[in-house]
C-alpha cells in the first residue's frame, strides 16, 4: 500500500530535478562571455524596413569610414582613429561619430564610445585588452544626415607589433 502512495513524491522529485537542471544551465549559459545575443534583436527584426531604408541613405550619402587601430597595451587600451570622408574623398568635419566595438570571440561585451574631432579625423581610446578581430559599428550624424557602417579590424598587442 505504501508503494501506491509514493508516486506523487517521485513525480515531485523529477520535477524539482528538472527545475534545478534548468537553473544550472541558465547560470552556465549566462556566465559564458563567448555567448552573446544581439542587443534589441527583436526590435531590429520588426524594424527591418527602416534598416533597409538606412542602407539606402548610406549609399546615397556615399560616406566612407576608414578606421585604424593602434597596437594596444593591456592597461591603456588602444587609440582608434577614423577618417570620415564623403563620396569625393573629402574629409567631413563637424560630425558626431559613435562606435560600438565588440571582440568577436567575446561578443557579449560591447565597448561604446563617442569619438572626438582630431587633426586627422576623429579618435578615441578604447579599453581593448586582447588581440584578435573586432567588429566596429559606427553611427555618424551631421545635421540631418545619418550614416551607419560596420567594419572589422584586427587588434594587436604593442609587443606583438612586427615591422614590415
Amino acid at each position: 500500500m505504501t508503494n501506491g502512495r509514493m508516486w506523487p513524491v517521485g513525480v515531485s522529485v523529477i520535477l524539482l530535478a528538472t527545475v534545478a537542471a534548468n537553473i544550472a544551465l541558465y547560470h552556465v549559459a549566462g556566465a559564458d562571455p563567448s555567448f552573446a545575443i544581439e542587443p534589441d534583436y527583436y526590435a531590429k527584426a520588426v524594424a527591418w524596413d527602416s534598416t533597409l531604408a538606412q542602407a539606402k541613405r548610406n549609399a546615397a550619402l556615399g560616406w566612407r569610414v576608414s578606421p585604424s587601430l593602434d597596437a594596444y597595451a593591456p592597461r591603456t587600451g588602444a587609440k582608434l582613429s577614423v577618417m570620415l570622408t564623403d563620396s569625393a574623398g573629402a574629409p567631413i568635419p563637424g560630425a558626431t561619430v559613435k562606435v560600438a566595438a565588440l571582440y568577436n570571440a567575446r561578443a557579449a561585451s560591447i565597448l561604446a564610445a563617442t569619438l572626438a574631432p582630431s587633426a586627422t579625423g576623429y579618435e578615441t581610446r578604447l579599453p581593448i585588452d586582447h588581440a584578435g578581430e573586432w567588429e566596429l559599428r559606427f553611427d555618424v550624424t551631421r545635421g540631418s544626415d545619418h550614416f551607419t557602417s560596420t567594419t572589422r579590424i584586427d587588434a594587436v598587442a604593442s609587443s606583438d607589433r612586427r615591422t614590415q
